[in-house]
């Protein structure tokens, strides 16, 4: 049987400045520290991160933040990790909120290989600027799009 597994070192050989990152771990906890010590150190930027939050300036994904690496994110919630809020209101880093029910269907969809899926979550919010609406039986939903980040072949 084929051995999958690889050092972090020889994961760092992947990094490349602009692709996008799907990271899992609940702020901070979970995400793996080897990899976002190896992925600072790498010196890659423009990173478009999709992760539930951006944990704090000292863990998780908040060095990338911190250290300018991140140009976007696609996370539900930023409120620990005060870097990201300042970059964002600067305008220095695209930060798109997501309610994290959303997110992790967007996620979903995007491992199982299909278009996308309907919710009423957002309807008549900002959250529905820009998306299609569609009504089905006399109720509107947003059609959520998957979200997808490497895909190694």
């Amino acid at each position: 049987m084929k051995n999958k597994q690889i050092t972090v070192k020889k994961a760092g050989e992947f990094f490349r400045d602009g692709m996008t990152i799907m990271v899992g771990g609940f702020m901070g906890v979970g995400t793996p520290p080897r990899l976002m010590t190896e992925l600072l150190e790498s010196g890659v930027k423009d990173l478009t991160i999709i992760a539930n939050d951006t944990a704090f300036v000292d863990t998780g994904l908040g060095p990338l933040i911190v250290n300018g690496r991140v140009k976007k994110v696609i996370a539900s919630h930023i409120g620990t990790n005060p870097e990201t809020g300042r970059r964002m209101i600067a305008g220095e880093m695209e930060v798109q909120l997501i309610p994290q029910g959303t997110l992790a269907e967007q996620i979903r969809c995007g491992g199982a290989g299909l278009g996308g899926f309907l919710t009423p979550t957002g309807v008549g919010t900002v959250v529905e600027e820009g998306k299609q609406k569609i009504t089905l039986d006399g109720r509107d939903y947003l059609l959520e799009l998957p979200l997808c980040a490497l895909t190694w072949r």
